[in-house]
This record gives structure tokens, C-alpha cells and sequence, in this order.
């Protein structure tokens, strides 16, 4: 179609062709991939399609993504005058590792597009998991660009926040059988868009739904679904489960994940204004998505990256310090906190390198370091004593 509007993905990764993919492609866009691997980028090529397997609790639901392209990282000028089309998009569906390096090739293509097309604004959809993704992708861009690209930056391009509730565990071996490219998810319908950051339209999906109020529901996916399933991950891992299902199970673990969130609710109402019946909706609605037995979660990948999970924005200590802010005392979050600090090595090697620093350095540096919490905060104290009361991990 001569009118097609150009999407440009990055990150042919789970998210990517599992979620972001799927949104765009229903607006009606001719997707591409910038993809760093090049392995998958072959596959995916000379694929064409693909699918989506989405966990119905008893059965899968598919839809089929097809007409795609996949561009390497290197394609640097065929990514800039694609982005140079009129009404092109570009949604980052990338780990904040890769941050930088995207930065760079964006700033390269603004540039360009700042030449070429100034009237014309961009917008980028930002889909990744991290509260300060936004002001990271700002910064890094204000700091690459000069003169009139700045101008065009800082006027015509939108940078979107979007929230992503989609989960994508591992294809069981009985769908990769089926296609390799597959992508499991749990078909969570919606993707919630800041309203009021685009630079030009947004597109036009039922699966898209435009919020003025993005940062609250943000928060409280951060909040509450990350926050249960890292308390899962570390309370589960200690009693050596190796499965979500398995250890949410467990009686004392599902009573911990529902405390964790009627914490995290006493923050997120007095801060962001939800009401608590709202919010119970809410996290009985969590409950019941994350329990989902064709949803095959290891608690290994819930848990990997520790040291950014216990950050002090992050899905454990961001809630608590909220909770404690407007009143309440969060006694499971804490919890979660420590059994984190105890979480067992893996072959995460940043989680590695945490741990060993908790065992050489002590709990209370480990706990000013990576959660930003001083020795007289009323968390650093929960906390400590939680994890002094484990007893050494095996």
C-alpha cells in the first residue's frame, strides 16, 4: 500500500515480535526489525512469518505476523531514510544496556531527518521496562545532537512511554516444534500510550489505548506485576522451586505475594490517587494473570539481574519506600528485599558479582549501594533484620 505508514521496531527480541509487533502491525503499519543478532535476523528473513501463542489458560490462541523486513544494526542508512518516510514511527523494544548504542544510531537518523523532512515530526515509542528510560533516551540524544537537529529534537520528535503488561516466558518444546520463531505471551490485550507526548499520530489500533496519566500506570505495573513476580522468583528460589506455578502453589508464598501487593497499593493510591477498591480489582486481576498454568515462567529468568531488581526505583524498593511514604509499613516487600540479598548465584554473572559483594562487603554497604538505602532509613532497618534472620544460604 502506497500510504502504509513505516513502524520501526528495535529489537526483534520476545517483546518485540511478541507484543510490539502485534500492536503495530493492527495499526496498519509495514513493520521492520533492527535487530542486533544477526543469526536471528537470518531466520526471521527467510521465515516471512511467524507466531504468537497466546497462553488462554487452557488453550492457545495464535495470530500469525508475516510482511515483515529485519534490518542489521549496520544498516545505518537504509535505517535513516526509513525513518525519513512521512509518518514513520520507531519503537524501542530494547534492555536499557542497549540504550546507549541505540541512542547513537537514532541521533544519526534525526540528524538526517532534521535536514531532510524538519516539518515533519517523529515519534518513538518507548517500550522498555525501566522507570527512567525516558529521561535516559532525552539525555543521551540532547547530548548527540546540536544546533538545528537539537531544535527538531526538542520540538518535532515525541518520545512515548508506553507500559507493557505482556509476559513471554520460554516457548515450551511442543510450540517450538511448530515454529521456532515463535513467540509465547499471555496475550494481554492493550497498550497503554502517553497521549499528550506525540509529536504526530498515533496509531490507530484496538490494541492501543492513550492515556494522560502515564506515569501512574507505569508505576503500578512496575509495582505490582514485576513486584510479584520477583517475589515469587526469591521466596520460590529458596525453597528450591523451579517453576512460577510451583512455588505460587505454595501457600506461604501466594500469602507473601498478596501482601506484597496490598503494600504496594498503599503507595500507588496515596501517590498516584487510585482508589483502594480500584486497586484490589486490580490485584486480583494480577493474581489471576500471572497464575496461568500454560505460562511456563522459571523462576531462574524471574529472578536473573538481581542487583537491578533491589534498585531503589525499581519493582521491590520502589514500592516499599512508597508504601512507608504515605503510611504504611511494608513488611512482605522487605521480606522480598532480603531473600533477594540471599538470592543463590545463577549464571547470571551481574547477580554473581552482586552476591559476592553482599558476602565480602556486609548487608548494610550492599543495601547503600545498590538500593540507595542509608543505615537510618526505616527500610535499610526492615530489610537488614529480614535478611539477618535467614539463615546462611546453601
Amino acid at each position: 500500500m502506497a500510504n502504509q505508514r513505516t513502524a520501526l521496531i528495535f529489537g526483534a527480541g520476545k517483546i518485540g515480535r511478541g507484543f510490539v509487533a502485534e500492536v503495530l502491525a493492527g495499526a496498519g503499519c509495514e513493520l521492520y526489525f533492527v535487530d542486533n543478532d544477526d543469526v536471528r535476523a537470518e531466520r526471521l528473513n527467510r521465515a516471512g512469518s511467524y507466531t504468537i501463542y497466546k497462553a488462554r489458560r487452557t488453550f492457545y490462541e495464535t495470530t500469525t505476523i508475516e510482511g515483515f523486513h529485519v534490518l542489521p544494526v549496520s544498516a545505518e542508512g537504509e535505517i535513516a531514510e526509513l525513518m525519513c518516510r512521512r509518518g514513520a514511527l520507531v519503537a524501542l523494544a530494547i534492555h536499557m544496556k542497549d540504550m546507549e548504542k541505540v541512542s547513537t544510531m537514532l541521533a544519526v537518523a534525526i540528524a538526517r531527518k532534521a535536514m531532510e523532512t524538519p516539518d515533519e515530526p517523529l515519534d518513538i515509542l518507548l517500550c522498555v521496562n525501566h522507570i527512567s528510560a525516558k529521561a535516559t533516551l532525552q539525555r543521551n540524544l540532547e547530548g548527540l545532537l546540536g544546533g538545528a537537529a537539537l531544535d527538531y529534537l526538542q520540538e518535532r520528535v515525541g518520545i512515548v512511554q508506553t507500559v507493557e503488561l505482556v509476559a513471554c516466558p520460554d516457548l515450551p518444546e511442543s510450540l517450538e516444534e511448530r515454529d521456532a520463531l515463535g513467540v509465547l505471551t499471555n496475550g494481554y490485550p492493550e497498550m497503554p500510550m502517553d497521549k499528550d507526548a506525540f509529536r504526530g499520530e498515533p496509531p490507530v489500533s484496538p490494541m492501543v489505548r492513550l492515556s494522560r496519566n502515564i506515569e501512574a500506570e507505569a508505576h503500578r505495573k512496575m509495582f505490582t506485576v514485576d513486584a510479584a513476580y520477583a517475589t515469587i522468583a526469591y521466596l520460590g528460589a529458596r525453597r528450591r522451586y523451579i517453576y512460577l506455578s510451583d512455588a505460587l502453589a505454595d501457600e506461604r508464598i501466594a500469602q507473601a505475594v498478596a501482601g506484597a501487593l496490598e503494600e504496594a497499593a498503599v503507595g500507588l493510591c496515596g501517590e498516584y490517587g487510585y482508589r483502594e477498591a480500584d486497586m484490589r480489582l486490580w490485584n486480583a486481576g494480577v493474581r489471576e494473570m500471572i497464575d496461568n498454568p500454560l505460562l511456563l515462567y522459571t523462576l531462574n529468568r524471574l529472578g536473573t539481574d538481581t542487583p537491578r531488581k533491589v534498585g531503589p526505583q525499581d519493582r521491590l524498593v520502589g514500592p516499599a519506600l512508597l508504601c512507608i511514604k504515605h503510611g504504611g509499613m511494608p513488611y512482605q516487600l522487605a521480606t522480598a528485599i532480603a531473600h533477594a540479598y540471599r538470592y543463590p548465584a545463577d549464571d547470571d554473572i551481574r547477580t554473581r558479582m552482586f552476591l559476592r559483594f553482599v558476602e565480602e562487603e556486609g548487608i548494610e554497604t550492599a543495601l547503600e549501594r545498590y538500593s540507595r538505602l542509608a543505615m537510618r532509613n526505616l527500610l535499610h532497618r526492615m530489610v537488614r533484620a529480614e535478611y539477618e534472620a535467614l539463615e546462611d544460604p546453601a
